[in-house]
């Protein structure tokens, strides 16, 4: 596995494996591999498996990408942070995601080439997570291929060009995105109504830089939230109509459906007393019977039917994650995003059984194929 040396979905995975085959895999860090990329060719055995995963939250191996990822970044007019920042990570800075995005691609880049003579099957690939950790071109994917997403605003620089290209799309509600960003990080709610204004956000601006918080702040101030957006734009936004998703139990809610390679769905209802659902910022999990019972089978199969849609647009990839709002109607719904590493749900299972349980399935067959040709 070439991913976080240790952390959570590290252990998660670890643990999925040991109970399936009695022993964990072996594991060499992003930093350890950016460092020394042989030491991957000497670790895959021929006709093996290489799962490849985020760095989590491994501040060292998040470094080594920012470093990695630091021309491109800069090329694409992202703005970049040193690869000496594990001191603001481990504070909270957001860093700059579209670096570590950047740095990730190149790292798989690298990760596919070195593993080639090997002939492993290969979790993902370097042109899946370039567009699943592109929420724009991820929007614009799914869109050619028919697929239902929110409205885009594009162009936007900052908050004076939001706030135009808001009142010519006659958009008054919106969610700004880093366009590489996850977990929330910088994500911006944001309202408008004549003069007034108002957002949800999870980031702070403190001494120039930003911030990610596990507090949902709700900001009124047209100037301070002027100057957040101004603060977010150099690092690359993401704009989209902040659609009505629909209420359960009075808590805005949204799906993730994991998809593996031959098996799923695996999904899972998430609601908040926020517009973003996460779990970190105190969001919560319900079954997906909650969802299907209120908005009944014919829609939850138009929303399962897009959902698998969007992961073939993906097909390197072993696993999918695609989140899902459904609108207040109960009938229909957009796509929001794709995550190639999205498999990582805290106990997420349908009868009985886990992503993992599917991928490592997966890795099983590939095993039983090399063996038979082998032998």
């Amino acid at each position: 596995m070439l991913g976080a040396a240790s952390g959570p979905r590290h252990d998660a995975f670890a643990r999925a494996c040991i109970d399936r085959f009695g022993t964990a895999p072996d594991v060499i860090g992003w930093d350890r591999f950016l460092a020394e990329p042989a030491r991957l060719a000497e670790m895959l055995p021929r006709r093996g498996t290489l799962r490849i995963d985020t760095p989590d939250q491994d501040v060292g191996a998040i470094g080594a990408l920012l470093k990695a990822g630091a021309a491109a970044a800069d090329a694409a007019g992202i703005e970049t942070v040193p690869e000496e920042s594990e001191e603001l990570l481990a504070q909270g800075d957001i860093g700059s995601p579209g670096q570590v995005a950047f740095g990730l691609i190149a790292g798989v880049e690298l990760a596919e080439a070195i593993a080639h003579a090997a002939e492993p099957a290969i979790s993902t690939s370097a042109a899946d997570v370039a567009c699943a950790f592109d929420k724009a071109q991820t929007t614009k994917r799914f869109a050619e291929a028919g697929l239902p997403v929110p409205r885009v605003l594009t162009g936007i620089d900052g908050f004076d060009a939001l706030a135009d290209a808001m009142a010519r799309a006659r958009m008054s509600r919106v969610f700004v995105k880093l366009r590489h960003g996850s977990a929330a990080a910088g994500m911006v709610a944001l309202a408008r109504n004549g003069d007034q204004w108002a957002a949800m956000t999870t980031a702070v601006a403190v001494g120039g830089r930003v911030q990610a918080t596990r507090a949902v702040r709700r900001l009124t101030d047209p100037r301070a939230i002027g100057q957040l957006i101004d603060r977010l734009a150099p690092l690359g936004l993401h704009v989209e109509a902040w659609v009505p998703k629909i209420a359960i139990a009075g808590r805005t809610a949204d799906v993730r459906i994991v998809w593996v390679r031959g098996a799923g769905p695996f999904p899972v209802l998430r609601t908040s007393r926020y517009p973003m659902t996460n779990l970190h910022l105190g969001g919560a999990r319900h079954p997906i019977a909650r969802l299907v019972e209120r908005i009944g089978e014919e829609a939850w199969a138009e929303v399962e039917a897009s959902a698998r849609r969007a992961a073939a647009l993906f097909p390197a990839s072993d696993a999918i994650g695609v989140d899902v709002a459904v609108l207040n109607d109960g009938r229909q719904h957009r796509l929001l995003e794709a995550n190639v590493f999205g498999d990582f749900v805290k106990d997420l299972n349908v009868a009985g059984r886990t992503p993992y349980d599917a991928q490592l399935d997966l890795v099983a067959r590939h095993w039983a194929a090399a063996a038979s040709d082998a032998a």
